[in-house]
């Protein structure tokens, strides 16, 4: 199983429909993690056939999208916020103790915009990145998750 994560496209949707398109063949599904839902509303529209899992950023008035999803996927259990109610920003303490708490062997996050990825007490912590903004020593970035039996591999990809 492939994963497509993308996260904070503050209004872009250019790039993450390139990227759908690149990797639409070769995935499974595609994750959005938040910061404007109008623009992965409008690149699921692009693309039918393919199954899109999403939860709201802070960005994201008025919606009524539940701010946290979990998602089983293969054989694992995948915890999605966009870190803002964790604020990871700060530190990942905070969301490392909520995704334990609710059983994850993924957590995925977005948010603060810098690409991070990690484990912790068996669980596999992902921030793609910002697919438009940025922030910290890498550029535009998304990452492709796969999960090979009970192996969770993760790639930050530059955008």
């Amino acid at each position: 199983m492939k994963i497509l994560v993308l996260s904070d496209s503050h209004g872009v949707t250019k790039l993450m429909a390139e990227k759908v398109a690149k990797h639409i063949d070769h995935v499974d599904c595609v994750m959005f993690l938040g910061d404007y839902l109008r623009d992965i509303g409008k690149v699921a529209g692009q693309f039918p056939g393919m199954v899109f899992h999403v939860v709201p950023g802070n960005c994201d008035f008025m919606s009524n999208l539940p701010a946290e999803l979990t998602v089983e996927v293969g054989s694992k259990k995948i915890w999605m916020t966009h870190g803002d109610h964790f604020d990871v920003k700060s530190g990942y303490g905070r969301i490392e103790a909520a995704a334990s708490a609710r059983g994850a062997d993924i957590c995925m996050f977005g948010h603060s915009h810098v690409a991070v990825e990690y484990e912790r007490n068996g669980i596999v912590f992902l921030n793609p990145g910002s697919i438009t903004e940025p922030r910290g020593s890498r550029g535009k970035s998304y990452a492709i998750v796969e999960i090979v039996g009970k192996a969770v591999l993760t790639k930050i990809m530059d955008a």
